[in-house]
């Protein structure tokens, strides 16, 4: 019975350590995106948070990231995923899975033009 228990014990140390070996490992690969992200100024990154920005300084834990409008604001160094370009729509997403454009009455960013008074409140 002792035996059985110290058998347990000993494979559940054995299963801790590895566990901790391989979440070190994954804090150092995690830590060297980050660093290689922030070594240039002007790279795009991604926080945990899905904010996207541009590196414009880095000074100790503190970050400033810079939005596409050029708002610049400051997250802490360990919220940094890594070097990132944001998903920004291109001209190729408007197209259809035909490949045709999507006509300007049926595109819901194109804003239509009013040609005369609406029908229903004579506004307009």
């Amino acid at each position: 019975m002792l035996w059985m228990i110290l058998a347990m014990l000993l494979a559940f140390l054995a299963m801790s350590h590895f566990a901790g070996k391989q979440q070190k490992k994954l804090q150092a690969q995690q830590q060297a995106r980050t660093d290689e992200a922030l070594a240039e100024p002007g790279t795009w990154v991604r926080t945990r948070a899905g904010f996207y920005g541009r590196v414009v300084e880095v000074d100790g834990e503190v970050v400033t990231l810079a939005t596409p409008l050029g708002d610049e604001s400051l997250w802490a160094k360990s919220a940094i995923v890594g070097a990132e370009e944001p998903p920004f729509a291109s001209v190729q997403d408007d197209e259809d899975v035909t490949g045709t454009e999507i006509p300007a009455d049926q595109d819901p960013a194109v804003v239509e033009e009013t040609s005369g008074p609406d029908e229903t409140t004579g506004r307009a």
